[in-house]
């Protein structure tokens, strides 16, 4: 079984796999799942993993969930699987791949969907997808499985907008996953406060993930004692539907808010108690609440040791320092030759860093796996001065996929701060080279580095070639975007240089 290359099918695969593999219909059309042939494909596929053979165990779970989809514990083994195959380095599934799957059926169509998502786990139109091809196979449960899944990755998107978000929250509602497609409305509405709709999608998900969490969507509620049971309860469902609005009135944050305060009391040494006020005070977005939400935090890890609640504390304090920079550079720009402003904003400004960067280090020494958060540190290393940390930060990220455009250009202009011109263009080719579909966003800032360096090496070295690499990329950019930084008089200084320079 080791021999078995990726993607190659032993000869012991399921008969079944080799035409004909989808599940039965009843007359009327209806699909039949097949749970004993699907068994046998799970079976193999978990064979087919533990030999490493990734790429063809994932043919295998998917064929197997075209038979019968229900089992979530083998989406759950099928997830795993495919986050093993994104860290071995393996490919999105080819036209080849997803013939394979091919059928005429919505349960046909959500497997292949969950394949082709699988082969692509970062691929976020291929989640999407995915979130379609459930609701029209009718796959509520994985729904509500898969639908964290997607809002993290949404999360971890560097391009977030409001149509994003009310995508997502659309196709969660699909699947009905009220609580994540709220989440969605949530993160819409920070984007535009002033879209009074996402206020009454807001309203109308509360009430669909109050019903669904207190059990009314059941159709035992209509039986003998079933919608009884359930009224008599009904302080719990008030505060399950005041805990689900989270951007709720007035009044419903009072309740969540005596709630929290009262548990909170009753139980200060429950890490659910602490977290859960702290949390309520910041969103209250006032002075007073964020002072109270830091004493909250800040006493509950002096009692339970748990890094978390100082953290938070600290994201408090950086939030509010923020603020201020926001403010005083606002003032600045307003009043550019007012030398008191200009002196306010520097000043405020190197404060912010310093308590980001401490801020940074102590997350980097309780979480020091978490390369998202080096690469964080890495830019304010970056902004303070210190290259030689900011290097050894960006680094160690390289080598994480969604990190390592980042990385590398950061790393590039680290170099090109410390006058290494040569190494800097040598990582800024590297990062043009990795910018894959959808990252057109991320090359001109890289190409306007890389110029900037060749333009260093021209005139340290006296070479006419890097100069005209430079002018090469110069003109690349005036021809896509004139207004561009300062690249009119960049491309003064190039023509100046050439003509200095040897041909």
């Amino acid at each position: 079984m080791g021999l078995f290359s990726f993607g190659k099918k032993p000869a012991s695969e399921p008969s079944s796999a080799k035409g004909g593999d989808g599940a039965g219909s009843a007359p009327n059309g209806a699909f039949v799942p097949q749970p004993e042939k699907a068994r046998k494909f799970f079976e193999h596929a978990k064979t087919m993993a533990d030999t490493g053979n990734y790429e063809y165990a994932l043919m295998l779970y998917a064929k197997g969930f075209r038979l019968d989809p229900a089992p979530i514990a083998k989406h759950d083994e099928f997830y795993k699987l495919a986050a093993n195959f994104f860290r071995s380095g393996g490919k999105p599934a080819s036209r080849e791949n997803m013939k394979e799957l091919e059928g005429p059926g919505p349960i046909d169509k959500f497997a292949q969907a969950e394949y082709a998502w699988a082969r692509d786990l970062l691929n976020m139109d291929a989640g999407f997808k995915l979130l379609e091809a459930a609701g029209k196979a009718g796959q509520f449960e994985f729904g509500g499985w898969v639908a964290p899944k997607i809002v993290d990755l949404l999360r971890k998107q560097k391009k977030q907008s409001k149509s994003m978000w009310i995508k997502a929250k659309e196709l969660l509602s699909g699947v009905e996953a009220w609580a994540e497609a709220f989440q969605c409305v949530e993160e819409a509405v920070k984007i535009d406060p002033s879209d009074t709709q996402l206020s009454a999608d807001l309203k109308d998900l509360t009430a669909r993930h109050a019903i669904k969490a207190g059990g009314y969507d059941r159709a035992d509620t209509q039986q003998a004692g079933g919608f009884r049971g359930l009224v008599k309860d009904a302080a719990k469902q008030q505060a399950l539907q005041d805990a689900a609005a989270i951007s709720g009135d007035e009044e419903t944050v009072a309740r969540n808010l005596e709630r929290a305060r009262k548990d909170f009391e009753e139980n200060p040494n429950s890490p659910d108690a602490v977290q859960k006020l702290g949390v309520l005070l910041r969103r209250l977005s006032t002075p007073e609440g964020e002072e109270e939400a830091v004493t909250v935090l800040l006493s509950g890890y002096e009692r339970l040791k748990e890094y978390r609640f100082k953290m938070m504390a600290g994201e408090i304090r950086v939030a509010q320092l923020r603020r201020k920079v926001s403010a005083a550079h606002k003032a600045h720009e307003a009043n550019p030759d007012d030398a008191a402003a200009k002196a306010t904003y520097a000043d405020l400004r190197a404060q912010l860093l310093d308590l980001e960067g401490r801020e940074l280090r102590e997350k980097q020494r309780a979480y020091p796996t978490d390369r998202s958060i080096k690469a964080e540190l890495g830019r304010i290393e970056f902004e303070l001065g210190n290259y030689e940390d900011a290097m050894a930060a960006f680094q160690s990220c390289k080598d994480e996929a969604k990190l390592r455009i980042m990385a590398t250009h950061m790393l590039g202009k680290c170099f090109a701060a410390e006058g290494w011109h040569g190494e800097a263009t040598g990582e800024f080719r590297e990062a043009l080279q990795a910018l894959g579909v959808g990252e057109g966003d991320k090359e001109l800032p890289i190409k306007y580095d890389l110029m900037n360096s060749l333009i260093e090496i021209a005139r340290t070295e006296r070479n006419g070639a890097y100069a005209r690499e430079a002018a090469e990329i110069c003109s690349a950019i005036v021809r896509r975007d004139i207004s561009y930084r300062d690249i009119r008089s960049k491309r003064k200084d190039i023509d100046a240089l050439l003509k200095e320079l040897p041909a």
